[in-house]
């Protein structure tokens, strides 16, 4: 049987698409769909149906595809043992990880499918981040949770050693905004009503932090920051309404589950992100 052939199919179960996996494997549509085909005369069975306009894999693809994944798996640890791992994750939990050997750790996109995509592609080895994932291709553990709270500075005007409702309505405000959603972090996290007045808008944690040390402002802090905050000069205030924490998972594709290389980069990111933050 063809390797490629093989490369093909996972691909397309992976992708769930016939013109992505072609995408991913520089191929045109047609020769995808003509090596699908020909794949399915060999193994003697059709390992996907039409559903609409969308394929879906039938359950001769699930069998074959847990079969021949750690023989694939196996493959790229001996061609390519020696690349660098891409490690991705939102700033506010980067700066709590130290440099690993045989790892690129980068700030990941703001726009999930995105980000998802490139893992899917193997542009992108694990994600730690606070989004649900609902894909059999994937794999998602659960680290912890990170409290969200409010930062100023220690000598704001009005705002004291606790943050009341109407402090928080009077108080000028920076906010951090989702940039693949017209909201900002904190409206994003809370079904609380509320006004208030932004003065200011930025697109990263630090920013957030800096432009608060240097107003009277307030903003919103995630506990994996509040060391940072407290080393500008700044208070740490819990939040005067409920607001849902940081759910921190690890994402990765499921062809990597029993890779080692890929396995002790997981349980050292563990190591550290479960370690007390302050």
């Amino acid at each position: 049987m063809n390797l490629n052939f093989i490369k093909h199919f996972l691909a397309v179960y992976d992708f769930g698409s016939i013109t992505k996996a072609a995408e991913h494997m520089d191929m045109t549509q047609p020769s995808m769909s003509s090596a699908i085909k020909k794949f399915e005369e060999s193994y003697g069975q059709p390992l996907f149906l039409k559903v609409g306009r969308t394929i879906q894999p039938t359950e001769a693809a699930d069998s074959l595809a847990y079969q021949m994944r750690p023989i694939m798996e196996q493959l790229d640890q001996a061609l390519y043992s020696q690349r660098q791992l891409v490690v991705c994750g939102p700033e506010i939990i980067l700066q709590s990880l130290p440099n690993m050997d045989g790892v690129l750790l980068t700030e990941s996109p703001a726009i999930e499918y995105r980000m998802l995509d490139k893992i899917r592609s193997g542009e992108v080895d694990l994600l730690f981040d606070d989004i649900t994932v609902d894909d059999h291709t994937f794999v998602t553990e659960e680290i912890g949770e990170y409290k969200i709270g409010f930062a100023c500075r220690h000598d704001h005007p009005f705002i004291g050693e606790t943050l009341s409702m109407t402090q928080f309505e009077q108080a000028d405000h920076i906010r951090l905004r989702l940039q693949d959603r017209n909201v900002g972090a904190l409206e994003a996290r809370t079904d609380e009503i509320f006004k208030r007045k932004i003065v200011r808008e930025v697109s990263g944690p630090s920013n957030l932090l800096l432009s608060v040390r240097n107003t009277d402002a307030l903003c919103i802090v995630t506990e994996s920051m509040f060391g940072l905050a407290e080393e500008l000069g700044l208070k740490v205030l819990a939040s005067p309404f409920p607001i849902r924490p940081y759910q921190l998972k690890l994402i990765y594709h499921r062809r990597h589950l029993t890779n080692k290389a890929h396995k002790d980069v997981r349980e050292s990111i563990k190591h550290h992100l479960t370690k007390p933050l302050n």
